[in-house]
C-alpha cells in the first residue's frame, strides 16, 4: 500500500464497519474475488447486511462465538459458476458435497467451520475453494501442511506462480482503488455500483 493510500486510509469518514470492509474486501467489492471472509464483532452484523442488502454481494454467517463472527460475503452469479468449474466440482465431490448447489454448500460449510471453531473437527480446507483459491493450491497446502509452498502472499501458493502473481497485483491494486474511492467520499453501494 502507497503511502498516500496509507493516508486516505487513516482519515476515512464513516462507521469502522466500513472502513474494515473496504480494507479487507476490496477484490470483492471491485468484482475480480467471487469472496472474502469477513471477521468482525456480533455487533456488527447487522450493519454488515444492512452494507450489502440489496446488491450483488450477498452475506453468510459461518461462525458466531463470544462476540465474534465470521462472515463469509459472495457474489452468487459468480460462486455458482466457480463451483461448477470441473476441477472445483471433483475437490468438493471428494470433501463430501457432491450433488450438492450453492445453498446446501454453504450450509455444509458454515456447520462444519463452526464444527472445527468449536474443536470438534479439522479445518475444512473447501473453504478454500470457496474463496477462489486455485485447486492446485488448495491441495497442495494439504498435502504440505501448509509448508513448502512456492510463495505467500492472499493464500500460499503451489502451482502456477507467474499466474497467481499476477492475481495478488490485481487485488493490489483494487485495494488501493477502492480506498481511493473510499477516501473522496463514495459508500460502499457506489463502489459496488462503479465496478
Amino acid at each position: 500500500m502507497s503511502g498516500e493510500t496509507f493516508h486516505i486510509l487513516q482519515r476515512l469518514a464513516g462507521s469502522g464497519t466500513e472502513k474494515q470492509v473496504v480494507l479487507q474486501c476490496a477484490p470483492l467489492l471491485t468484482g475480480i474475488k467471487l469472496s472474502n471472509l469477513l471477521n468482525v464483532r456480533t455487533d456488527q452484523k447487522e450493519e454488515v447486511f444492512r452494507l450489502f442488502a440489496g446488491t450483488a454481494v450477498s452475506c453468510r454467517v459461518l461462525y458466531e462465538f463470544d462476540g465474534r463472527m465470521s462472515l463469509l460475503l459472495y457474489r452468487e452469479d459468480r460462486m455458482r459458476a466457480h463451483l461448477e468449474r470441473s476441477d472445483v466440482r471433483r475437490m468438493l465431490d471428494g470433501f463430501g458435497y457432491a450433488g450438492m448447489g450453492i445453498k446446501e454448500t454453504l450450509l455444509l460449510l458454515s456447520i462444519r467451520y463452526q464444527e472445527h471453531m468449536d474443536g470438534l473437527r479439522a479445518f475444512p480446507h473447501e473453504i478454500g475453494l470457496l474463496l477462489g483459491y486455485p485447486p492446485v493450491d488448495v491441495a497442495g497446502f494439504m498435502e504440505n501442511n501448509g509448508e513448502r509452498f512456492l510463495y505467500s502472499g492472499y493464500w500460499k501458493v503451489y502451482g502456477n506462480l507467474a499466474e497467481t502473481l499476477k492475481v495478488f497485483e490485481q487485488y493490489d491494486r483494487a485495494r488501493e482503488y477502492v480506498i481511493h474511492m473510499a477516501g473522496s467520499g463514495r459508500a460502499i453501494r457506489e463502489i459496488l455500483a462503479a465496478s
